[in-house]
């Protein structure tokens, strides 16, 4: 017969000691895993945000929109305080995604928040979500994201959002995009070849370290940003990596501003070059559009060898 293992389930307060100091900063740096449960992509922007008289645990937006997400977490049964708090916190931030994760949920407010779901607008859709923890004998323990209460579809302003119909701008980014991509493959980056160009409003590489990326994004201001982007970085030791050969990095691009960015208030850091764009000059094939590809394609290659050599596996295109 075969040997089985015990599946037990695990108190989460044995891996998580405090909510604010141990809870919050492993969601943050695991808001892939909620976002793959929900569906929904997004970014953790900043935790512990000034509401008011409080602070919410995380602060995010729906990845490539402006649409705001929150998420309130606690190691303990939810409870009306929690309750209340996301509310304020939804309307003091006029959050489109509210997301209320904790250890165990009640019949009273697994109902509360599918009344919320109900009642309100098709601006804002509600998850009450509870963790679970698991472990086979003595093997490391796992996470389990479940969900315990959400919109019974998505509700149409967060669906358009992430994938409705095209607005004008994703018309643009979506042609902008596709002719940079070709314009990358055809100048050697062989990561382009074949990409399909998204509606958002940057694209990524892979440098082969999870949590890295080397990114073209449309920054505000009108200003394109070509990026070394570290999305889990909460104690800022890849940006400190980084900033400890600055000089050195800086060498790299002559004629360039670099901009040294370790987003303290976030789990993430960058380092970037920006240069400033028109959008009807750059909307359709044009010389000034053909000069902004070639900038890009310089400074993507120069991010890339920087993040292979020093945050990768020392490799240089």
């Amino acid at each position: 017969m075969p040997s089985l293992g015990q599946l037990k389930i695990v108190d989460p307060r044995t891996l998580w000691v405090n909510e604010e100091r141990d809870f919050t900063p492993w969601i943050a740096a695991n808001v892939e895993r909620l976002g793959e449960v929900i569906g929904v992509p997004f970014t953790v922007e900043q935790t512990e945000k000034r509401v008011g008289a409080y602070e919410l645990d995380i602060y995010g937006r729906v990845e490539g929109t402006d649409a705001p997400v929150i998420i309130e977490n606690q190691l303990t049964p939810t409870d009306h305080r929690h309750l209340g708090q996301l509310i304020t916190y939804a309307s003091g931030l006029d959050a489109a995604l509210i997301i209320w994760v904790a250890a165990e949920v009640t019949d009273e407010h697994r109902a509360a928040v599918e009344w919320l779901n109900k009642n309100t607008t098709d601006a804002v859709s509600f998850f009450l979500i509870r963790t679970e923890v698991m472990q086979i004998d003595d093997s490391k323990p796992a996470v389990k994201f479940v969900i315990e209460a959400s919109p019974s579809e998505f509700k149409r302003v967060l669906r358009d959002a992430v994938e409705g119909v095209d607005a004008p701008r994703h018309e643009f980014r979506r042609k902008f995009w596709t002719a940079l991509l070709s314009y990358l493959a055809a100048h050697g980056q062989s990561w382009a070849s074949g990409r399909r160009a998204p509606k958002d409003s940057w694209i990524s590489s892979s440098i082969g370290r999870s949590g890295v990326g080397v990114n073209v994004s449309m920054a505000m201001g009108s200003r394109m940003r070509v990026e070394i982007y570290c999305g889990n970085d909460s104690d800022k030791s890849l940006f400190n990596t980084l900033f400890s050969h600055k000089v050195d990095i800086e060498s790299l691009f002559p004629g360039e501003a670099v901009s040294w960015e370790p987003l303290e208030d976030a789990t993430a850091s960058r380092i970037a070059v920006y240069r400033p764009y028109v959008k009807d000059s750059v909307s359709e094939d044009s010389p000034e559009r053909q000069a902004l590809f070639a900038w890009i394609e310089l400074n993507l290659r120069r991010m890339r060898n920087v993040a292979k050599q020093y945050l990768g596996d020392g490799a240089t295109l």
